[in-house]
């Protein structure tokens, strides 16, 4: 059977850069393993990535023709879920017998409602994909019958929607073939300018869920609760190798949610990059009570020069209250030990959350500053349906938009006069810290490297594109 998949258009620039620069665009690896898996069952697979190419609607709609497709994928995020319900629209009204099936997080958040929003829609593939989309299309392609069918949500011939029971996760991941790369034009993804040095660069994944799965605010607690899998270290380092030998890949960015779960994992991986000796730049994400002066220390030495942490806030009364598990004390230690280790640390907090008061706020803002990072992200409150946190939003303040962009503020909490008040908030945060005399220096001082050089003015040109949409 011959499926394309498809990322939906949206205005990359307006999402990443503010219209600065075409960055920030990263090679979308859910898809690769669907292609993957779908090729391995005997399928014909076509991808076609619109906002890669600047496409608008009528070209996606004519991109996707072209391919003579027997059922036409979306992959559906919550910055394009409007031009994808447009886009189902469109390929109903050319070709109403064509089947849609969408998948992506947004499904997964919000599968209860697409098919009341999107009436064009047939199938939904909350969760992981390859093992739903694959039972699906072999049984479409031999006229078999869906009865007993797991892991999708389906739309009847007379317009009802049946929900089949969930499809069990994945358990082995090293049974996955690894992302189909050459579905990707890889000259076209570019990083944003704090995420790498080197090109070309690109993505991987090494594991699936959260081994936590109780912070009230993260939708993995909801969607990949107690659901936490990895691959080994020899499997991960099989697919890097073939990156850098295939694709002449210089930087790879990890794309865990929190790469350093267990220090005999990360010390196995570092150990095989050595004996094979591939001399790799890499970035990770980590949680700051996971680390350790040892580990940090380690993957410097392997060659990871970049990591990121979830701060969250700088109050520990309110990390208590979102169950993040971690102090702030552990946050010191973990920026502390980075940046003894050599590394670059990139962090985020995040601002106006339900019962949040504009003294917590302070104390988060202040908290930021004492860290120092070399990149820090303030980041407006989003509700993620299926949380804690989202249950009890409208409790503690006003839910405008839950599909709004990132870094547009979408909740309003009851100690907050407007959402202007909170855009006020975060440049006021982000001057404050970006303009210190102790910031400035230290960046100034960082600039002898080339590589950071290059990456600081671009991330300075991205910096001031989001405080012009602010």
């Amino acid at each position: 059977m011959q499926i394309t998949l498809v990322i939906p258009p949206f205005d990359q620039k307006t999402t990443f850069g503010g219209g600065v620069f075409n960055r920030g665009m990263l090679p979308a690896l859910g898809v690769g393993y669907l292609a993957s898996y779908l090729r391995q069952e005997g399928h014909t697979v076509h991808f076609i990535d619109a906002p890669i190419y600047g496409y608008g609607l009528e070209d996606t709609v004519e991109a996707i023709l072209q391919t003579k497709p027997h059922m036409v994928g979306l992959s559906v995020l919550t910055k394009n879920t409007d031009a994808a319900y447009q886009l189902a629209a469109k390929l109903k009204e050319k070709q109403p017998a064509l089947p849609i099936v969408m998948g992506g997080a947004h499904v997964t958040s919000f599968f209860d409602r697409i098919f009341e929003a999107c009436p064009h829609v047939d199938y939904l593939i909350p969760g992981e994909g390859e093992e739903t989309l694959g039972d699906l299309l072999n049984r479409l392609e031999s006229n078999g019958s869906l009865d007993g069918i797991t892991g999708v949500h389906m739309r009847t011939a007379d317009g009802k929607h049946i929900i089949t029971p969930p499809r069990s996760y994945v358990k082995d991941l090293d049974c996955l073939p690894p992302p189909d790369r050459s579905i990707y034009d890889n000259d076209r993804y570019i990083p944003l300018p704090n995420q790498n040095r080197r090109l070309p660069a690109t993505t991987v994944i090494t594991s699936r869920g959260c081994p936590y799965g109780k912070c009230r605010f993260c939708y993995q607690g909801g969607c990949y609760s107690s659901s936490y899998r990895r691959r080994s270290p020899e499997n991960v380092v099989a697919e890097i190798e073939a990156l850098v030998n295939d694709l002449k890949i210089k930087e790879i960015i990890f794309w865990d949610d929190n790469f350093c779960v267990q220090y005999s994992w990360v010390e196995r991986f570092c150990d095989l990059l050595d004996e094979k000796k591939i001399k790799i730049a890499w970035t990770v994400q980590g949680r700051v009570n996971t680390v350790s002066e040892k580990m940090l220390k380690r993957m410097a030495s392997s060659g990871c020069y970049n990591i990121y942490y979830g701060l969250e806030s700088g109050s520990q009364e309110m990390l208590d209250f979102i169950k993040k598990g971690i102090t702030l004390d552990q946050s010191r230690n973990a920026v502390k030990w980075a940046r003894k280790a050599g590394m670059e640390i990139r962090g985020s907090v995040i601002l106006a959350m339900p019962t949040d008061t504009p003294d917590i706020a302070e104390k988060t803002i202040a908290f930021a500053c004492e860290l120092n990072v070399d990149w820090m992200i303030f980041y407006p409150y989003h509700v993620q349906p299926g949380t804690y946190l989202g249950d009890i939003a409208s409790q503690h303040g006003r839910i405008l938009d839950e599909e709004a962009d990132m870094f547009v503020p979408s909740y309003l909490p009851n100690a907050y006069g407007s959402t202007e008040e909170i855009s006020r908030l975060i440049k006021k945060a982000n001057r404050r810290y970006y303009l210190r005399p102790r910031y400035v220096l230290r960046t100034l001082w960082r600039l002898k490297n080339p590589y950071t050089l290059r990456s600081t003015v671009l991330a300075f040109m991205y910096w001031l594109s989001l405080m012009r949409r602010r």
